[in-house]
């Protein structure tokens, strides 16, 4: 009996002592869990902080004129933001996105030809590529290595220097000036001949394909050939203004003129007029043929460039904006951009073409905006009303409602909702059909906004935007405020208080992490979700009227009073081809630089 309880005793002892063994394993295990977590953690914090400083730093650099340093600090940046064993957030991706596109802004400048004292007027590449050739007002044309370094000055022009040309060999320069001469150079720089002949400066200087005759396009309304020793062997006239530039076929069987009197001409070798192109409504300054032969280009003052076939027939015109752009937006697929045009809808390629124009507004166009899966686009107008436009072919829906002139239009991520933002202090909710779903007061004097009383926004909003989920709206506001909301019409909070003015568009990146914002005076500012300010982009020149997003996150697309949309570039990988393509060579051969600084692009 005594055996038994004894046994039964070392049981519970042993049971206790399994238990505190576990216990203490667990503590263990739980303690060094929590060390393994704060040690992540940290880790996190140690690398933003250090990403942070170097974004910093290249910033100072930059400040301070020193373009490599600058390079090389956001360099150091990124290859710290590629370890991928540790998450940095969003927005510390995009200061070092910031840092490298200042880095390069500014590295690009660096490496300017410089040494003329005026204007430079012309520039070409030699056939090999290895000399660059620059005409200038100085009187001068200076050759460089491709590298930047200055091999020789031609002087012996006595007035601007209005083109330089290398024969197809490169072993010939042909430069031509307001001084009505032409001058043949050999490559070394030493004047062979001087052609003269025009009567008035000569704007434009052209080897033929083989090399043997230079033809020279002048003030005097004429263009002449000569062979390379200097004998005048043509006289092509017909042009009623100054001729503004040459240019023979790939064949060098026919040559092609631009002049002043609005037109070009196509002329044989042995001078006789073939064809006039006539469309032009002023200058035509450019012209050249395409590699086949087939096709001429044209370029002119009237802001269009055109294509043309052989026999005069115009195959395309470019014209591009004439009229203030209000919005752009991306498809989602990134390959299609829509932007407004007057009372229009133009649907262009990435690559500038022109792909579709949709007609029907009565009044300006102030936002367009695709639906999630592509296939219709959105349109708002100061004519009251919304547009749906499909891209399969159905006829266009026309959303009635608003009481003045629609300033904004947005889907919802899944497609479904369609809000627009108006004048008339409403947001409105809509379904694909066109069926009114709600409308949300945006009164001037309200402040919290509630269910039954919404979008209470001291001054009314100006801009608003969708988060990607769909759970929040972002509003730009005339108090100078962006506020994020729920979609109940609760306040979140207050993201941005700008002391400089109201922003008159807003947008969510497509990862919902940042919010980009336009102003009245052509600044772009990308923000993270906490307000600090990430990035300030400066290029145009006007009201920024539209923003918007790639699929992808890595382009924004602004669209400006300034008559332009453009496209930047926020994508980190490809940011650091471009900067190492630039730097490669310099942190390879500079010795002094650190070994793990000279390995920055390997």
């Amino acid at each position: 009996m005594k055996e038994t309880s004894d046994a039964i005793l070392a049981g519970v002892k042993q049971k206790k002592r399994r238990t505190v063994i576990l216990k203490s394993l667990f503590g263990l295990m739980s303690a060094a869990f929590v060390v393994t977590l704060l040690q992540f953690y940290t880790g996190e914090r140690l690398l933003e902080n250090r990403i942070d400083a170097l974004s910093k730093s290249s910033e100072k650099f930059r400040n301070s004129n020193q373009p490599f340093e600058a390079m090389i600090s956001a360099l150091r940046a990124r290859q710290l933001l590629l370890n991928k064993q540790l998450v940095v957030k969003s927005k510390t991706r995009i200061k070092v996105v910031a840092a490298l596109k200042s880095a390069l802004d500014q590295f690009r400048e660096r490496n300017r030809l410089q040494g003329h004292n005026g204007a430079i007027i012309s520039v070409s590449f030699s056939p090999n590529g290895k000399t660059i050739a620059t005409a200038s007002a100085d009187n001068s044309v200076k050759l460089w290595k491709s590298n930047g370094i200055e091999l020789k000055t031609l002087t012996g022009h006595k007035d601007w220097v209005r083109s330089v040309s290398f024969s197809p060999d490169g072993r010939t320069i042909a430069t031509a000036s307001a001084d009505n001469s032409v001058k043949i150079w050999n490559h070394n720089g030493i004047e062979i001949k001087t052609l003269t002949g025009h009567s008035a400066q000569v704007y434009s200087v052209s080897f033929s394909p083989d090399g043997k005759i230079i033809a020279t396009a002048s003030n005097d309304n004429t263009v002449k050939l000569w062979s390379l020793d200097g004998k005048e062997l043509q006289t092509l006239t017909g042009h009623l203004q100054a001729v503004r530039d040459v240019s023979f076929s790939p064949d060098g069987k026919t040559i092609a003129t631009a002049s002043a009197d609005h037109t070009v001409k196509l002329w044989s070798f042995d001078g006789k007029e073939l064809k006039t192109l006539s469309g032009h409504k002023d200058w035509v300054r450019s012209v050249s043929f395409s590699p086949d032969g087939k096709t001429i280009a044209t370029a002119s003052a009237d802001n269009t460039a055109k294509l043309w076939r052989l026999d005069g027939t115009q195959l395309q015109s470019f014209s591009g904006h004439n009229a203030q752009v209000y919005s752009v937006s991306f498809s989602p697929d990134g390959k299609t951009i829509a932007t407004d045009y007057g009372y229009s809808v133009k649907l262009w390629r990435l690559d500038g073409k022109l792909l579709k124009i949709f007609t029907g507004h009565e009044d300006q166009i102030r936002s367009v905006s695709f639906s999630p899966d592509g296939k219709t686009i959105a349109s708002a107008s100061d004519d009251n009303t919304v547009k749906l436009w499909s891209l399969e072919g159905k006829p266009p829906r026309t959303l009635k409602g608003h009481e003045n002139e629609v300033t904004s239009v947005s889907f919802s991520p899944d497609g479904k909702t369609i809000a627009s933002l108006s004048y008339d202090n409403t947001v409105k909710l809509w379904n694909l059909e066109g069926e009114l779903l709600k409308t949300i007061l945006v009164p001037k004097d309200v402040s919290p906004w509630d269910i039954d009383r919404p979008f209470g926004m001291d001054g009314g909003a100006s801009s608003m935007s969708f988060s990607p989920n769909g759970k929040t709206i972002a509003t730009a506001n005339w108090d100078y405020t962006v506020k994020l909301w729920s979609l109940k019409g609760r306040e979140i909070r207050t993201l941005i208080r700008n002391r400089d003015g109201a922003f008159p568009e807003i947008n969510f990146s497509s990862d919902g992490t940042t919010l980009a914002t336009a102003s009245y005076e052509g600044i772009v500012k990308l923000w993270s979700l906490d307000g600090e300010l990430l990035e300030t982009i400066t290029e145009h020149k006007d009201w920024v009227r539209s923003i918007s997003f790639s699929p992808d996150g890595k382009t924004i697309a602004t669209a400006s009073d300034d008559k332009s949309v453009i496209l930047w570039n926020l994508d980190l990988d490809e940011l650091g081809v471009i900067a190492c393509a630039r730097i490669r060579n310099y942190l390879n051969n500079n010795y002094n630089l650190k070994e793990s600084d000279q390995n920055l692009c390997n």
